[in-house]
């Protein structure tokens, strides 16, 4: 039997897999535990499967909190990238400097018992992780989760006042949680990976700088730099030919030693940009002096996946900035970041 209080846990984290995912997603996960999964509806999912499987202990918490990691941390981000020496890295990755900087904040409990908050009044860390495979060496990785609340504003009416004329257009404000990732890596790399925005409110540099701030005794800014990606975008396009198996170009913009600004779109989403050699050799002319690529839109081909399958991915905004804007999977993020970095080299 489930006591109360996991009762509640459960129920809450269901809650949260139901609004991060699709209930495809969370069947598949189901089937590899043995469990049945037809089911009408989510509640059917809940009450029928999934409660009856935590009763009979073929399913734990922990189980689903691992669920929610995977399919909310991944995706629908925009990522900065940063770099420190690996020797600094080492420093930073020590237990018992994380371990001691949790303590004084008040955060020991995360490494054992996550906080699953729905809507925080504030933005909060509820999750720090030390991937540490090897007991006797120094933790691999260090990832911190922090989830905030945003206000989401979406058109609901539009009305005309009979008396002026004048068109009103009116807007209902709901909520929406949001997740944000910053991961450390032993090898120096550190990743800021922001929840996009339904509609953009702010700068993406100004969460940022918000993210930073609340994880800034873990990690103080003294030692890192900007990954400037301006070779990946520049590799993508003046190697677009040798690099047609891994990825579809959709769309560039560039400027001259001038300032003049460029943008070519290819004719549809399906389209490749590379194929038209009209636009791509006027952006070349446009680019053959001091010029550089501002900006690239172009689809990731994922190896091994049947039906052969697509990630988008930006790279434009900040010059370390890049955002892959669909929901993935933990290896299909990191093979999109790797082919970013490799771009890059």
């Amino acid at each position: 039997m489930l006591s109360d209080d996991d009762q509640k846990l459960a129920k809450i984290l269901f809650g949260l897999l139901k609004n991060a995912t699709s209930q495809a997603v969370v069947k598949e996960f189901l089937r590899t535990k043995g469990i049945p999964v037809s089911a009408q509806n989510w509640d059917d999912l809940y009450e029928k499967r999934i409660e009856p499987a935590l009763k009979d202990k073929k399913l734990a918490l922990k189980d689903l909190r691992d669920l929610l990691q995977q399919v909310e941390e991944f995706g629908k981000q925009h990522s900065f990238l940063f770099q420190c020496t690996e020797e600094r890295a080492i420093g930073l990755l020590s237990p018992t400097r994380i371990a001691s900087i949790a303590a004084a904040e008040g955060l020991s409990g995360l490494f054992t018992h996550p906080l699953d908050l729905e809507m925080p009044d504030e933005a909060t860390i509820v999750d720090i992780r030390l991937y540490r495979p090897d007991p006797q060496k120094t933790p691999v990785s260090l990832t911190i989760k922090v989830v905030e609340s945003r206000d989401i504003n979406r058109l609901s009416a539009v009305e005309t006042d009979p008396a002026t004329g004048e068109l009103i257009r009116r807007y209902a404000t709901t909520k929406k949680r949001a997740v944000n990732i910053v991961h450390l890596d032993h090898t120096g790399l550190l990743e800021f990976r922001i929840a996009s925005q339904d509609n953009q409110a702010k700068k993406y540099s100004e969460l940022l700088w918000v993210l930073k701030n609340k994880v800034r005794k873990f990690l103080p800014d003294d030692g890192f730099a900007e990954v400037s990606l301006s070779p990946a975008k520049n590799k993508i396009l003046r190697e677009r030919d040798n690099l047609s198996q891994e990825i579809r170009y959709s769309n560039s913009t560039a400027r001259n030693e001038f300032g003049a600004q460029m943008q070519i779109t290819s004719a549809s989403v399906d389209e490749n940009l590379s194929s038209d050699e009209g636009s791509m050799s006027a952006l070349d002319r446009f680019l053959e002096r001091d010029g550089e690529v501002t900006g690239a839109n172009i689809y990731v081909k994922l190896p091994d996946s049947d039906p052969p399958r697509e990630l988008r991915l930006l790279i434009s905004g900040e010059r370390n900035e890049f955002a892959v804007t669909v929901a993935c999977s933990a290896g299909e993020y990191e093979y999109v970041r790797g082919k970013v970095i490799a771009f890059n080299t």
